[in-house]
């Protein structure tokens, strides 16, 4: 599907939630390392729950509750959460734009991990949710 969204690197350790906000569809989770579970909020720290998944225990034990992910069967391509005013630290690319490291592909402007390949996270935002 082009246009699903992509959290990469830069969110590591940052998750600043602003992308959870503009979402239409509540896609984006944080994971709950006490329950196990994916949670996707109605709006960051309301503590409203819109949807839960089972996480995929192989897949976010990688990076556990340091960052956000993307459910990519339930993003729309809206592109809302990937403008250059929502993420702080430029985390977020649609999949076809996904910086690989090399010079061709463009960096959001504020990620500070310019120059390293996010490929990676493509996967993961699949193999992350096991239901």
């Amino acid at each position: 599907m082009s246009g699903v969204a992509i959290i990469t690197e830069a969110c590591i350790g940052t998750k600043d939630r602003a992308c959870v906000d503009v979402c239409p569809v509540q896609c984006i989770y944080e994971f709950d390392a006490t329950t196990g579970l994916l949670t996707s909020e109605e709006e960051a720290g309301s503590g409203e729950v819109e949807n839960t998944h089972t996480a995929n225990p192989d897949s976010v034990g990688i990076f556990g509750d340091s960052i956000l992910y993307v459910n990519t069967d339930e993003c729309t391509s809206c592109t809302a959460c990937y403008q250059p005013d929502v993420c702080p630290v430029g985390a977020i690319y649609s999949e076809e734009a996904v910086p690989d490291g090399t010079p061709r592909r463009k960096y959001n402007s504020s990620d500070p991990t310019t120059g390293n390949d996010h490929t990676f996270f493509i996967q993961l935002s699949r193999d992350v949710f096991a239901d």
